[in-house]
């Protein structure tokens, strides 16, 4: 069964509810058709039986925490109603209110009751913290009681300014946005989140950005830091003081989360994460509608770099592996 799980739709009311609620840095090009039916034809073309919405990169992080959870809901709200409206072929990962926690527990509990609703969705970064930090471990505690729940992390444009280089001529969305999913599953790991909570399912969009062509980069350098703090005479703490790994393969546990191959751009991001991750671990995403769902598609059926048991299952069979959403019949491409 075919799922895109990275697809956007931010509906024309949602822009205006954000506005009226003081967002000032909504692009013009985020305003998107709200007749769906365009969409559909395009996954029937391409024997995609599921499309998950998500809010991220438009997300609903506003100062006032009563206005932060009314975006939230209302754009639930948008893909419960797209759901219904259209035979149940959208989907969506709720928006939460973060950083208002409280808020944020409330949503989730609302908007997981919701046939429509396949987990949550968070940015790389909140209020300037990652999705890791201490302040959220009531949402995340809260989260795991529903025991085996998705987690969809996207990045940002806003906290895409990493470097001051980058304030120009876009370049922070070029280069900052794969920076920032990069690091997202490092600390997710690292900080202990995904150990203490391991029926959540992270999945990371962009495959991770830079990290499958930088993971074994920093995977050496962890082993040559942890040999010289085991070293005899040695007193200094290691900088991975208390992070549980196996000091062998130290990202190792960076391979059980999953990541969406929206990276139609670069070829050689498949076989890097392929190499890093497994196939096994890679879904489809197309990033609709920045991309195209086309393009992702043969993305995936074209690569030199995939077996074609390993092209069925980024496309087929790897989603459903976790996401469980019932059988379709065949649509017509397929």
């Amino acid at each position: 069964m075919r799922i895109d799980v990275h697809a956007h739709y931010w509906a024309a009311s949602y822009l205006e509810l954000l506005a009226e609620l003081g967002r000032t840095d909504l692009p013009l090009m985020a305003r998107q058709r709200d007749d769906l039916a365009d969409r559909l034809a395009t996954m029937d073309s391409v024997g995609v039986d599921y499309q998950i919405f998500s809010a991220i990169g438009l997300n609903t992080e506003v100062a006032e925490p009563a206005g932060a959870a009314r975006a939230a809901r209302h754009i639930n709200d948008v893909y419960v109603d797209a759901h219904d409206r259209f035979d149940g072929r959208f989907l969506g990962f709720a928006s939460v209110p973060l950083p208002h926690v409280e808020e944020a527990i409330a949503e989730t509990e609302r908007a997981l009751a919701l046939d429509a609703i396949q987990g949550v969705a968070l940015p790389c970064i909140v209020d300037g913290k990652g999705i890791d930090h201490p302040d959220f471990e009531p949402f995340w505690e809260n989260l795991a009681r529903h025991g085996r729940t998705t987690v969809y992390v996207h990045p940002v444009g806003s906290d895409s300014m990493v470097h001051p280089a980058l304030a120009d001529w876009n370049l922070g969305m070029a280069y900052g946005s794969p920076l920032q999913i990069s690091v997202a599953p490092i600390r997710v790991f690292f900080s202990g989140l995904s150990t203490r909570y391991p029926d959540l399912q992270f999945v990371f969009a962009l495959c991770g950005g830079n990290l499958p062509f930088m993971y074994h980069r920093q995977e050496r350098a962890m082993k040559r830091t942890l040999a010289m703090h085991s070293a005899p005479g040695v007193t200094r703490p290691s900088p991975y003081q208390g992070v549980t790994m196996n000091p062998d393969a130290p990202l190792d546990g960076v391979k059980r989360f999953w990541f969406d191959c929206s990276t139609q751009d670069i070829p050689l991001a498949l076989l890097a994460a392929k190499e890093t991750y497994g196939a096994d671990r890679l879904l489809l995403g197309s990033d609709e509608t920045h991309a195209s769902l086309v393009e992702a598609v043969s993305y995936v059926q074209d690569s030199p770099y995939l077996t074609d048991a390993e092209k069925t299952a980024i496309l087929d069979t790897n989603a459903q592996s976790f996401l469980q959403l019932p059988e379709r019949a065949a649509v017509a491409a397929r």
